[in-house]
């Protein structure tokens, strides 16, 4: 039985959560299937531009949040 690879093994994949006989079994499947190696090479691409999206807040911002969590917990 020949086990097929979801979306949801793509996106553990791509974030490096494939325990390791699983990564192997998963880099064989793109080597052999050519449409999905260009699904995750979209997944790739969508990951990419995701991390380039966030924002690092500013110490200023961070400062406020580490005073206001320490005035709340006391």
């Amino acid at each position: 039985m020949i086990k097929t690879s979801t979306n949801y093994d793509m996106v553990k994949y791509i974030y490096n959560e494939l325990e390791e006989n699983e990564n192997e079994q998963f880099k064989l499947n793109t080597y052999t299937d050519g449409s999905l190696e260009k699904e995750v090479e979209s997944f790739l691409e969508v990951k990419e531009r995701l991390d380039k999206s966030f924002e690092k807040p500013s110490d200023f911002v961070i400062d406020k949040i580490k005073k206001f969590s320490s005035s709340v917990m006391k």
